[in-house]
């Protein structure tokens, strides 16, 4: 079976800034794990600093932004190093979290946009971080294709009559 993909990765080596596919699938993946952490810590500072008597009254407390970012940023750890480890070891099964996650966060990001008051500074950053996100899917996914149909060529092409 020969990848459909040929000319899209071809393309794609040459619009990764000036990198490897591999060097940029990694250089994303290791810019996402970071940003995740900062994130998961960002929210984990503001539950413990700015709302700290949360579950200590019965009322309701503050939005659960803070706790939705720590979770959708602990997931993000996570499928973030196991894009770095998946480039490091060359094993393309590890890129899926990362390529199932990308469209979940990006319809939070459009959720948000949409729930949320209407700050523009709010809606820059999130829509600069939705190309990004589809940005970071678009290389990680044609690396992963890259590597899943590595080793077709070298394969012997059978025709049967």
């Amino acid at each position: 079976m020969a990848c459909h993909c040929k000319y899209f990765i071809k393309i794609l080596n040459k619009c990764c800034f000036c990198f490897s596919l591999r060097t940029g699938t990694l250089l994303l993946g290791c810019i996402f794990l970071t940003w995740f952490v900062y994130l998961c810590l960002g929210s984990a500072f503001m539950m413990r600093c700015i709302f700290p008597n949360e579950y200590q009254r019965e009322v309701f407390g503050p939005p659960a932004a803070p706790k939705t970012t720590m979770v959708f940023s602990f997931f993000g750890i996570i499928a973030a190093s196991m894009v770095c480890i998946g480039v490091h070891n060359n094993n393309e099964l590890l890129f899926v979290p990362f390529l199932v996650l990308t469209p979940f966060y990006i319809l939070v990001h459009i959720i948000a946009m949409i729930v949320y008051a209407w700050v523009w500074v709010i809606i820059a950053l999130f829509i600069i971080t939705i190309i990004v996100l589809i940005y970071a899917w678009v290389i990680i996914f044609s690396y992963f294709s890259e590597l899943r149909y590595a080793y077709d060529d070298e394969q012997p092409h059978h025709t049967y009559i």
